[in-house]
Order: C-alpha cells, then structure tokens, then sequence
C-alpha cells in the first residue's frame, strides 16, 4: 500500500506539493505562538529586571526578610527557626539559581573608649562566608578566638572616621561580660571594603556602613550565647536569585509562592519582609496573558485560511481521483480501505510537514522578533527560540487537523460506487446546504451582534486595555466570522449578478464569450471554494494591513502629540531660595521677590543637529475667573507663534481649520488668547470674551478670546486616573494658550521648557549632556519613546504577526489562485478540443477564459476588497483598543496606505497574468484528435 501511495503522490507532485506547504505553514504558524511567546517574554521579562536595577539600584532577584528577637525568650527564640524554615522552604520551591544566600545578625551594644567618658551605643555584626567578599585595605583580618577576654574586629573606613578609631585601639563592651562577669573589649584590628563595586551579596554596601563591627562568625555566637549577654538581636536571612536564569513559565508561580510565603512571615511578630521582583512579575503576568491572547486572536483568521486552502486542494485532488476511487469500489474494495489509504497518505505529508514546520516556525519567530514595523524590519538581537514540549504538542494537534481536513472529502466519495456517481451527475442539482440554512446570513448576523455588543462596551473595554488586559477573543473571532459569512453572501449573490449581465447582453455575445457565461452559469457550485477563498485571502490581506497601519500609527501620533515636539526639555534653574529662607529667619528680614537665572537659551539655536527650537512655558497651576467662582488648576501655555508652529509637532485634522490659522489669529494682539473647547461648553465663553487669570503668586493677566481649540500640542483633554476602588475617574483639562512676552511681563521670567524639532536623532542632546553635566528636570525624547513602543513585546508581535500573515495571504492567494485554474483547464481538455473541432480559435478559448477570469476571479477579487475596507471600517477601532492606554488624547484613525495596495495589486496582477500565460500555453498543447480520442475512450 505504500509502495501505492508514494506512487500516487509521484504523479501528483505538484499538488501533492501545494498540500505539503499548506501543511508547513499551517504547523508552522500554530508553532510560532508559543515559541514566540516564550521567547519575547523571556526577554521582556529580563528587560524589566534590568530596568529594576537602573531605577533602584538594587538586585531583582532579592528576598530580604528581618526578624527582631530576644534570647531571653524561649518563644522568641524558636521563631528563628520557624523563619529559617520558611525562608529555606521559599527558595527551594522557587527553583531558581542563586547568586548569593547570606545569613548576618544585628547587635546593638553599648561600647565605652579609653579616650572617651561616656559610652556609645553601636552594632556588632557577623555574616556568612564575608571572608570571600571583603579585602583587608589596612590592619589585618580579625581572629576568630577569644584572648584574654578580647575579641578582634574589623571596620569599614567610614566608620573608622567617624568613631575616631585607631588600629589596635580597644573598646569595652560594658554589659557584655563574660562567664567571670568581666565585660569583653573589642579590639580594631583592620579596616576592609568590598572586594567588588558590583557584588549581589551585599544588600547594602559596606561603605555606607556606619559604627558597625564585624565579628568573626563563631566568635559573635561563643559572646552572645553567653546566659548573661542577651540582648535583642535583628537577623536578617538574603537571597539574590538570578534572575536572568528565571524561566517565563516559572513567573506565575514564582509569584504565587511568594506571596504565600511572604504572608506566612509576616504573621510571625517584628518580622519584615522585602521582595524586589514581586511587583515586576506582578506586572509582568498581565503582559504575559495579553501577548498570549493577542497572538493567538491575531492568527486566527491565518488558520481559517490555511485549513481553507488544505481543504481547497485536497478536494481539487479528490476530484481529479474520483475515478480511481469508484475503480476501487467497483474492484471489491471496502470504505474503510479507501479512507485507510487516503489517510496514510494524509499521515506522511503531515509527517513530513511536522518535520519541516517546526524549523520553519523558527524561523518565522525570529522574523517576527525582527519586525520593527508592518512589513519593516530592523537588525535586532535576535530572539533565543527554543523547542519546548509545548510546542511539539502544538505541532502535532495541528498535524492531527491538517490529517482530519485532508481525509474529510473522502468520506464523500468512499461510500460512491460508479452508477450512483452516475445518477447523481445527471440529476438535477439541488441548492447547496449552507444556502438553505443561509449560513452567510447567520455568520453576519453574528458578527455584527458581536460588533453591536462590543461598541456598546467600548469604554469599559479601553479600561480594561489600560489595566493592561487584552481583548476579548470574541471580538477577533467576529472578524473571521464577518469575512466568511460576507465571502458566502458574495457567493450567493454573485450567480444572479452574472445571470443578469448575461441576459441584458445575450443577443450580441461572441460565441466564445456565449460559452463562457453558460459554464459559469452551469458550473458555479464548483466554483464556490475559489469565490469564497479569493474573498477571504485579499479582506484578509487588507484587515492585515490596515490594523497593523493603524496600530503603529495611532501609537506613534499620540506619542508625538503628548509630547508636543521632537524633544522637549528644561534645565534646572539657578534661584535665590535659600537666601529667602535666611532672610526670613533674620533678625530684621527684608521683602525678596523668587528670582531664576535663566540658563543660556541661544545654545540650543547653534546645536548641530536642531532644525528649530522655541521656548514655551508651562503653569498648571493657574487659577482662572469664571461666573460664580474660580477654577483652579488651568493649565496655561505661553508661546511664541512663529517659532512655536515651525517647532511643535500636530496633527492637521484635528481641529476644524489647520492649526497654523489659529496661530496667525492671536498673533496680531498680544492680549489675545486660544482656550479649550470644553470652556466654552461648561461656562459659556464666546469669541471677543475677557477672561482673567492668575499665577500661584497671585498675578493677574487679562486675555481675548481669539479662538477655541479641541486639541492642542501635548494637552489632554481629560485625565482619566484609576481610584482606589478599582474605577477610572475622568477629570476634564482646561487650557489656556497666550504670548509668552504677555506672560513674563506680568509674571516675571520663571523656568520655561525648551521645544526643539530635529534633523532626525536627538544623539546630540544627551551628548552634550554628558560633556557638559548639564542637569534637566524635564527630558521627553518622542525617538526614544518610539523606539520603546516598537520593542514593546505586544507591538512587536502583533507587527510581526500580521507582517507574516500578509506574505502568507499573497502565496496562498498566488498558489489557489494557480492551482484551481490549472486544473479547470485540464479537466476540459475534451471540451476544448471540441471547440477547436468546431472552428473556434484560440484567441476565441483565450477570451473565453479572460471572461471567466474576470466574472469569477475578478468579482471575488473586488469583493475582497470591499469586505476587507468594510470589515477595517467596523472592527479595527474596536481592536485598536487592546493598543490604547489610559493617557490617550487623540482620536483613533483608521490608517490606509496606498503603497500596501499596489503591493496587493501588483501580487494579484503578476498571479493573473502567470495564470494566463500558463493557461495559454495549456491550451496551446491541445491536440484535437487526442482530445477527441479521449472523449471516445
């Protein structure tokens, strides 16, 4: 039988090929999920861990837990024991490498100098294993015996300054004494640092250390163990974990079980507990499901198209062995044995797809980690994609589908002997069954029921997707279901629509063209898979572009818009503070006014690498008068319009004329004023209206209303700020644009901000940064801020994601597309010969299959291309959510280049024109007295 099967599949190479890639990128795409997913987040993970170290300086992997007890209590003393064992029990079951794991103890001892009167309270100290840790920088290590009731230790420098200490010098312990009743002495016998500036076993750096000793570890219990000298202790139990050996599989756990432990310890008295990574994974567990969700949602549409095309060609297989099927049945072979042989088949193509699929997964994985935009890639480190359990069961389910999608056709035909296969060709077709149930009209009503539901819950999907959630699955799945159900109705419609061309023009048809309706007329439940599979690959490849287009764009103008220029920066300003303190702490003060001393604002102007810049300032806290009160909290912006417009960064369409115009408009009186729309929604403010506002100093300015503005560089309109009881609260934003010369006359100079547009890198800025020690109190770089977003795991996969399944849309287009035409042709290779016989040309066949092409590829095409700018229209705003944060200012815009259409295009250009040459050349090959001997045998 396998002999028979490799045999078959030899004939059929080509399609036996077709189906071989349909199961590669099917078992490919399934595999990417969760290598992808377990690579990027392991990345991320390490990322945000890094981060943690640049913001804390701290190690993540820490876990500090401190315990204060008394020897003199029994109780008390058994609790170290329990926190041992806790404490122990926490990082086994964490699973996770340490760096370090160290044990010390904390003494607070009254110690008395020779050189010194009274006596003064300090720490003796021991930990575990220091020796390999510290390095001796004068003296000597100390001893850890006890000699002549003097026990050595050693300090760090600051502490031997500080303690005015000399080496050798003795301190009495003056109630720590000995079994005799005499109190130990203390001798300093050498000063010690740290062995490495960079060293995980210190929690804290010995060089902050201050009147602290260090005992030799035995030595510290022999003393205090003593009966009379016990006192109260702190012990302290740290673990560095490394975190860079922690598995993204391990987050949730490790999470759990911290917080397990945690609270154990807590519950036990004066015991404290820090873990450094918690609130990390804490955010990083979100970030882990969302990117899940998102990638799995995304690739959804992928695999309905890929099982599509497996089905496609499949049956296309089936219908060209029909023949042999109803040999076999008529030979005595059972159902059974047919559907055996077709799954054996199905088996070692899967088989081998299983082989190469995963590979090509991986590849696949880097490709997306590579995606720095929608069809853009940049040289990045690549991605580390391991081959994980998961993923080989993923593969294989796959697989398992592929094989089940593959042999379903064949229980059609299995069960067909040759005469019923007769009968049922020439009886009459009924209608389909998914036209009489009006499955296309069920998948849209679905679809839109699901957008219905989902618009209604808008706002509390974008809190959700400010929580950090993703969105429901439901809604991509509405996608799928509305390209599908719309493909079916296309289907429906598209007879009729034919029939009627065919009728208004069926007194002049050529004959050619006469044929050509009659077979599309005649033959279209045959040609439903190719209407349906065109419709589905080109919306999806136009759902593909347009959410992508609209994600990054979306991400990146509310990014420049919050930020409101290309960098945005304030130095920090020189004033006379302190000598206003003093002066008010004086005998005889004198009234001072706050004075800035503006730092050199020119430099910015000669920078290489800045286009222009501007100054603008800033208040938030204005208070302005309004009917019945004042309204605190006005954000006031003071500019200069020429330079402001040539430097700030907007979006045109935002406000109902270009924004130029409003900048023109206040630029001919310098009391003139731009204000927030809501203004004049909330308290009735007309164009020519005073309004009067005032600084936190209490100066007033009057200003003209000369415009109202929606939207403005880097002002939100509302902030919408999560309460304690877990709901968002929506606090409108008020905004006053004026003259900064109007400003500074009444206020007087204050610290204003700097806006500088770029030649395209702001590299220069944190150059001259680092060369000169300048300080800023304000620095928003909007390239830097992209570039985050870009390497944002989500973003990226969902780039990437989208990217793949764009290129996988054209080749199986392209490959679909081939394969049905191809084998049309061959099966009417009878007919054509026909035609031929009867006098018909070749440019008259050629025109008959341009018709074809144009009523049933070319329809499909452009309705694809409706679907796909409808089902843009309706469900990416909804998806553009999951991609929103809490800070969103502007509108959401669907985003639409025509550069990915003529991509489109040109792929489905190129695939026609093949089709025909091929088709051509086909029909070229025909020979009439061989086809007319076929249709004799």
């Amino acid at each position: 039988m396998l002999k028979f099967i490799f045999q078959k599949i030899l004939n059929k190479k080509w399609m036996t090929f077709s189906l071989f890639l349909g199961n590669v990128l099917l078992i490919a795409i399934a595999c990417t999920n969760p290598m992808y997913s377990q690579a990027v987040l392991q990345r991320t993970l390490t990322q945000d861990m890094n981060q943690y170290i640049l913001e804390n300086n701290r190690y993540p992997g820490a876990i500090s837990v401190k315990t204060s007890y008394s020897l003199y209590s029994e109780e008390e003393s058994a609790k170290i024991d329990k926190v041992d064992q806790i404490f122990n029990q926490w990082i086994t079951e964490t699973n996770v490498p340490t760096l370090a794991n160290v044990i010390y103890n904390l003494c607070n001892v009254d110690v008395k100098s020779e050189y010194q009167e009274k006596s003064s309270r300090v720490q003796v100290v021991r930990y575990s294993d220091i020796e390999d840790h510290i390095e001796i920088i004068h003296g000597e290590m100390c001893s850890s015996e006890i000699v002549d009731n003097v026990i050595e230790v050693i300090v760090t420098e600051k502490t031997y300054v500080k303690e005015n200490l000399i080496l050798g010098e003795e301190l009495e312990l003056t109630k720590v004494k000995n079994e005799d009743g005499e109190p130990y002495r203390m001798r300093v016998v050498g000063i010690f640092e740290n062995k490495e500036e960079q060293d995980s076993y210190w929690e804290s750096s010995p060089n902050d250390w201050s009147a602290r000793f260090l005992m030799a570890e035995s030595t510290f219990g022999e003393v205090f163990d003593e009966p009379a000298n016990r006192p109260s202790f702190t012990q302290g139990f740290y673990v560095v974990l490394d975190y860079t050996k922690m598995k993204v599989e391990q987050a949730a756990d490790i999470l759990q079980i911290s917080e397990i432990h945690q609270e154990e310890l807590e519950e036990l008295k004066y015991t404290y507990v820090t873990v450094n990574f918690k609130d990390t994974l804490a955010a990083f567990t979100p970030k882990e499901q969302k990117l899940n969700i998102t990638i799995t949602m995304l690739q959804i549409p992928t695999f309905v198209l890929l099982i599509a095309f497996i089905f496609m060609v499949s049956g296309q297989m089936l219908d060209m062995e029909q023949n042999e099927i109803y040999v076999f049945k008529s030979r005595g072979a059972s159902k059974v044995q047919i559907i055996l042989l077709y799954l054996l088949q199905s088996i070692l193509i899967a088989a081998a797809a299983l082989v190469t699929g995963i590979p090509v997964g991986m590849l696949l994985c880097k490709i997306i980690g590579a995606s720095n935009a929608f069809l853009e890639f940049v040289q990045r480190t690549a991605l580390q994609v391991s081959i994980s359990g998961k993923v080989v069961l993923v593969a294989g389910v796959a697989a398992l589908f592929s094989i089940c999608t593959m042999v379903l056709p064949v229980f059609r035909l299995a069960d067909t002997s040759i005469v019923a296969a007769k009968r049922q060709k020439n009886r009459k077709r009924k209608h389909t069954w998914w036209k009489v149930i009006g499955l296309d009209v069920i998948l849209l009503a679905v679809s839109l029921y699901g957008l219905y539901q989902f618009k209604g819950q808008e706002e509390y999907l974008a809190q959700k997707a400010a929580d950090g959630a993703a969105l429901d699955p439901t809604l991509y799945a509405c996608t799928s279901l509305f390209m599908l159900g719309a493909g079916l109705l296309i289907l429906r419609i598209l007879p009729w629509l034919i029939r009627l061309i065919f009728e208004i023009g069926k007194k002049w048809w050529s004959p050619g063209v006469y044929a050509s309706f009659l077979r599309i007329l005649r033959t279209n439940s045959n040609q439903g898979f190719l209407v349906v599979f065109l419709v589905l690959t080109v919306s999806m490849g136009i759902f593909s572009t347009q959410t992508a287009r609209t994600i990054n764009a979306n991400g990146e103008e509310q990014i420049r818009y919050s930020i409101g220029a290309d960098v945005v920066l304030q130095e920090k300003w020189e004033n006379n503070e302190l000598q206003i303190a003093a002066n008010a702490n004086s005998e005889n003060p004198v009234d001072l006014e706050l004075t800035y001393i503006e730092p050199d604002f020119g430099k910015y102007l000669e920078m290489d690498g800045v286009e222009c810049a501007t100054k603008v300032l800033v208040d938030k806290n204005v208070t302005l008068s309004v009917d019945g009160g004042k309204l605190q909290n006005v954000t006031v912006m003071g500019i200069h319009t020429k330079e402001f417009g040539e430097t700030a960064w907007f979006k045109e369409r935002l406000l109902p004329n270009h924004w130029y115009e409003y900048l023109n408009a206040i630029s001919q009186n310098a009391n003139a004023v731009l204000v927030s729309s809501n203004l004049q929604e909330m308290y009735g403010y007309e164009l020519g209206d005073v309004i009067n506002y005032c600084s936190a100093e209490g100066d007033y300015v009057r200003g003209i209303i000369y415009g109202f503005v929606d939207y403005w560089p880097s002002y939100a309109p509302v902030t919408t700020v999560k309460d304690s009881d877990g709901l968002y609260k929506t606090t409108e934003n008020f905004l006053i644009v004026a003259h900064l010369s109007q400003l500074q006359s009444a206020w007087g100079i204050s610290p204003y901000q700097v806006w500088v547009k770029t030649n395209g890198s702001s590299q220069f800025l944190y150059n001259y940064a680092a060369e000169t020690g300048t300080k800023f109190t304000v620095f928003e770089d909007a390239s830097a801020e992209l570039v985050s977003l870009k390497n944002e795991s989500v973003f990226q996969g969902t780039n990437g994601v989208l990217t793949i399944s764009f290129i996988i849309v054209l080749l199986l287009c392209a490959t679909g597309f081939l394969i049905y035409w191809i084998l049309s042709i061959q099966s009417r290779t009878l007919q054509f010969g026909i035609f031929r016989a009867m006098g018909m040309s070749k440019r008259e066949i050629l025109t008959m299959l341009v018709v074809e092409q144009i009523f049933i590829s070319g329809t499909s095409i452009a309705g694809g291309v409706l679907v796909g700018q409808l089902v843009s229209k309706l469900f990416v705003p909804l998806i553009q959510i999951a991609y929103s944060t809490a800070e969103r200012s502007i509108p959401l815009e669907i985003i639409d280049t025509a550069s990915d259409y003529m991509r489109l295009g040109v792929v489905i250009g190129l695939m026609v024109v093949v089709c025909m040459i091929v088709l051509g050349v086909l029909i070229s090959k025909i020979k009439i007295t061989q086809a007319l001997k076929l249709g004799e045998d």
